[in-house]
Parts: structure tokens; C-alpha cells; sequence
């Protein structure tokens, strides 16, 4: 496994979080946010859940399909440095597993959105194809990126109030 230098830690000495990471969480859970940015949007003329999803059945689908990547976002928002060594070390083996969560639910996503084009007679929806396009992405990066090997498999090590305890 290639390792990279210290222009790739933060300061906790554990890898940074690349940005194609989190544009790939942002893509997974698209529909969580469109519901949160329609929820907070205050104008009943405007409908932005049915600019973005033909039925309730599309969005209960996609809030369905993005619940899979919740588990490694939340993992992911609790990656740092905790004063328990137990703590750590029982995250830090989750973690090294939740690569493939990602991919598992890019790979559904990529499926249902395959479904939605044959639903459509495979008429040209460009709305379909960027999503495909970009979901196919998300998924290419998530299976072959090198960093996220690495990135996945480092966790930030316990605080120093945690070593002088031991």
C-alpha cells in the first residue's frame, strides 16, 4: 500500500479528506438535501420537490437509496481525535469497512436510475443523464481511488489526555 507524505496529514496526523470525498457524500445523499433545502425554502409556489422527483414513490426511493450512505457520513463526521482508547479502536475498525457501504449504495443508485430511463422508454432526459454520468463517476472514484484505501484505513489516533491516562 503506497503511503504519502505530510502534505496529505492534518494536524492530528491522520489523512486529510480528500474533496472528491465529499462532493461523492454530497451526490449519495442529494436527496436528503434537496428535501432539507425544500423544507426551508418558504414559498408555496414553488414546488422544488417536483422539479427534482416525478412522484413521492421517486423521492421515498431515493431517501431509501441515500439511507445507505447515512452510517459512513456519520462515521465520517466523528472522525477525530477522541480521549478513550476503546473508543478509537472500536471506530476505527468500523471505518476501515465503510468504503464499500459508498459503493454499494452508488451502485443501487446507478441501478435505479437505469430503472427510471426504461420507465421512460429510454426517451433522452437530460436531467436522467447527468445524473447518471455523474453518479457513475462518484462510483468509478470510490472503487479505484488509491487515497481512499489509504484514507479509509487510517483513523486520528487518541488525544494525548487519553495517553497520559494509560
Amino acid at each position: 500500500m503506497s503511503r504519502y507524505g505530510p502534505e496529505y496529514w492534518d494536524k492530528y496526523g491522520s489523512y486529510r479528506t480528500p474533496l472528491a470525498f465529499h462532493l461523492s457524500i454530497l451526490v449519495l445523499l442529494r436527496a436528503y438535501f434537496i428535501w432539507v433545502i425544500a423544507a426551508l425554502s418558504r414559498r408555496p409556489e414553488l414546488d422544488l420537490m417536483s422539479l427534482f422527483f416525478k412522484s413521492k414513490d421517486d423521492f421515498f426511493i431515493a431517501i431509501a437509496i441515500g439511507a445507505v450512505a447515512i452510517v459512513p457520513t456519520i462515521l465520517f463526521c466523528l472522525r477525530r481525535p477522541r480521549d478513550s482508547h476503546q473508543v478509537t479502536q472500536r471506530l476505527a475498525r468500523i471505518w476501515r469497512y465503510m468504503r464499500w457501504p459508498l459503493i454499494a449504495c452508488a451502485l443501487i443508485d446507478l441501478s435505479w436510475l437505469s430503472i427510471q430511463a426504461a420507465h421512460s422508454h429510454y426517451r433522452f432526459s437530460l436531467f436522467l443523464a447527468v445524473q447518471m454520468v455523474i453518479v457513475l463517476w462518484v462510483l468509478w472514484y470510490l472503487a479505484k481511488s488509491r487515497y481512499l484505501s489509504v484514507f479509509f484505513s487510517d483513523w486520528p489516533e487518541p488525544t494525548e489526555k487519553a495517553t497520559d491516562k494509560k
